[in-house]
């Protein structure tokens, strides 16, 4: 209570059978500045109580129908809030602990000369002050109690002396195991010495230390905790204690750690396309004088090997490039027919080459009724999905090499899995086949229904998985690895990956007999008519053009390499080429008149806009066909031109008889 606040007018209630001493109590705290309001009985005051707040009740222990303690008694269990000062001139110092025990906040004797009246007035504020700090202290307490993060106050030597119930639940720890231990009990072993002196010269020279820790719960796992610790001073400003309180950030870490990743990976991907673009056009430059010098009579048989050499080397440049630009821009979903031996065999070789693994191919090239094995899928989706298995496979193979011989070996899951799909040990085996089932296979995790499909299968000889792994093994987040080691989300990824191709995925795995999972993929039996339309002839195979009358063609690309290639393959082919180096030199060049028949565009040229510059040329010529070439391997650009009237999509680096065909058939659609 403030001082002077024993001036201040209080409510109180006065509960005394004796008239004259009644009157005699009245008039001496009236005095005193309070209002009274007086009862004569027990009964009395329990209605006049559980109704009306008083600051203070003096309350006589002999009353007519009930002593003050047992009244006291029937308050609490009334649920009857009230501070109480006994007043009495009947008891002892029994009588007096008892009192205080069952709740009352002082006790007064009444002397028969009545000089307890002179120091009535002081008792009474006394009282009130003492209720008052009393309900501070508890809300006080139930506010640490209630907070959600961990508050710790200890004193001058570190000694731990409150905790509340959330840094008990944060820690593990009970209040008992806490209460008399030093903070130093929640030390990780992450943090260098220096840290915690410079905490402790901060705190000690009465200053308040911020900062992130990350500490050892009882359990022994980790978490990270934003700390404040703020020094306590008593009123003649002496250094008391300490009171720190953390908060559990471990989430919020891991979701910033995520997003940082994202961004990062959105930078690298944004970067490596423009690295693609600039490579494949240096690809581009390398193929095509390469392919120019093929086709030149009289070349020493040794550099014409080694030319050929050059063409093949830049070709599987232009394979990594693509296959590594996919997986760091993770395009979305698009499907067009693809050929899923061909797939196995590309993604076969990018594990072989990334992941140095050996990987057994058992491929069927064709159905049994000699069609191709065909999916509408996304190559960069499948790739993925595979790589994700294969990644598991490299994990399971490496266990088996860590482990002895002694492991316990449990029922083989084929009651669950009767898909065909022998295990083979220590090596990982990419399989493609037909499946045509008739009825319903019973399968774990899902039943694959009736139909006609492609299976991709992944297969090692690892580990393999118990029943209860095999459960959890579809869950996002689980995973057997060690911290550090895996996101658990590989699987999920994969099943994701199947479901969106309207395929199912089944998983056969027991211990020491290794995994196999199969992605069933509804198998596309007739390709579309524009599959079909393609040339007999094989891309990679240099061939003479098809004789066609001679066309104007503008070509307009940055790269001078490019430019002189392109020109070069189309001349042989008797077209008649005009090169420009940026859109504006194009759109120049069609306003003074230049007949063109075609124009092949470059989509990703400095300073210039793709899309604008496809529009102004269409503006400058409405029926004019433009032939889009880029060198990334995903991008919005292209789609959303060909939707707008393009003639079509070539990309770098491209063959010669790529750029025929593209240009033959950009021109034919006219």
């Amino acid at each position: 209570m403030p001082k002077g606040a024993e001036f201040e007018t209080l409510d109180l209630f006065l509960v005394e059978d004796d008239d004259d001493i009644a009157l005699l109590m009245r008039r001496c705290l009236e005095r005193a500045g309070h209002r009274v309001t007086r009862c004569r009985t027990a009964a009395e005051a329990l209605i006049v109580l559980g109704q009306c707040p008083f600051d203070l009740a003096l309350l006589d222990q002999r009353l007519p129908d009930m002593e003050g303690i047992d009244l006291l008694e029937v308050l609490a269990q009334e649920n009857i809030s009230v501070p109480i000062l006994m007043v009495t001139a009947h008891g002892d110092e029994e009588l007096a602990s008892r009192v205080l025990r069952a709740g009352a906040l002082d006790y007064v004797a009444k002397d028969r000369s009545l000089t307890f009246l002179a120091d009535l007035p002081k008792r009474v504020a006394e009282s009130v002050s003492k209720h008052r700090l009393l309900q501070l202290n508890r809300l006080l307490i139930q506010a640490l109690e209630s907070a959600h993060d961990g508050i710790m106050i200890t004193d001058l030597q570190g000694s731990i002396r409150h905790v509340n119930q959330a840094l008990c639940d944060l820690t593990g720890y009970s209040r008992d195991e806490l209460l008399g231990q030093p903070p130093s009990l929640l030390k990780s072993g992450h943090h260098p010495a220096e840290l915690y002196r410079n905490l402790w010269r901060t705190i000690l020279n009465r200053q308040s230390w911020q900062g992130e820790l990350t500490n050892r719960r009882k359990d022994g796992s980790l978490f990270e905790a934003s700390l404040t610790i703020s020094p306590i001073l008593d009123s003649q400003g002496r250094l008391t204690h300490f009171v720190g309180i953390q908060r559990d950030v471990t989430a919020h870490k891991q979701l910033e750690r995520q997003l940082m990743q994202a961004q990062k990976m959105q930078s690298v991907g944004t970067l490596a396309g423009g690295v693609a673009h600039e490579f494949n056009n240096l690809l581009a430059g390398i193929n095509g004088y390469a392919s120019l010098g093929l086709r030149e009579a009289g070349v020493d048989p040794m550099v014409r090997e080694f030319l050929q050499n050059v063409v093949d080397l830049s070709e599987r440049a232009a394979l990594l490039t693509r296959q590594l630009l996919a997986f760091a821009r993770k395009p979305a979903l698009s499907r067009r027919p693809t050929s899923m031996p061909e797939l196995v065999h590309t993604t076969a070789d990018l594990v072989g080459r990334t992941l140095q693994m050996e990987v057994t191919l058992e491929v069927q090239e064709c159905a049994a009724d000699g069609s191709p094995l065909i999916v509408e899928a996304d190559i960069n989706q499948l790739q993925q999905a595979m790589i994700n298995l294969a990644l598991n496979a490299r994990d399971a193979l490496a266990g088996v090499r860590g482990q002895g011989s002694g492991v316990s070996k449990e029922e083989p899951l084929s009651s669950l899995t009767p898909d065909p799909c022998p295990l083979t040990p220590a090596k990982l085996v990419f399989r493609v086949r037909e499946a045509v089932l008739a009825a319903e296979l019973a399968a774990f995790p899902q039943n694959v229904p009736a139909g006609n499909y492609v299976v991709l299968e992944v297969e090692d000889g690892g580990v393999g998985m118990t029943l209860e792994v095999l459960n959890q093994a579809l869950d996002p987040f689980f995973t057997t690895k060690e911290v550090g080691q895996g996101t658990g989300l590989g699987l999920p990824v994969v099943f994701g990956i199947v479901q969106g191709h309207q395929g199912y995925l089944t998983i056969r795995s027991a211990p020491t007999a290794g995994t196999c999972m199969s992605l069933y993929l509804p198998r596309l039996v007739r390709p579309p008519e524009s599959e079909r339309r393609r040339p007999a002839a094989e891309p990679g195979l240099v061939l003479e053009p098809e004789t066609t009358p001679g066309y104007h063609i503008l070509v307009v690309d940055d790269e001078e390499a490019v430019l002189d290639v392109v020109r070069r393959f189309l001349e042989i082919a008797g077209h008649t080429v005009t090169c420009a180096t940026s859109g504006h030199e194009a759109l120049e060049l069609l306003t003074n008149g230049l007949p063109v028949d075609l124009v092949v565009l470059d989509l990703m040229m400095p300073r210039e806009n793709s899309a604008v510059t496809f529009q102004r040329l269409r503006e400058r010529r409405p029926q004019l066909p433009v032939l889009l070439c880029t060198g990334l391997i995903r991008d919005d650009a292209p789609a959303a031109l060909l939707g707008a009237g393009a003639a079509g999509l070539v990309r770098k680096p491209f063959r010669m008889t790529e750029l025929w065909y593209a240009v033959k058939q950009a021109l034919s659609d006219r």
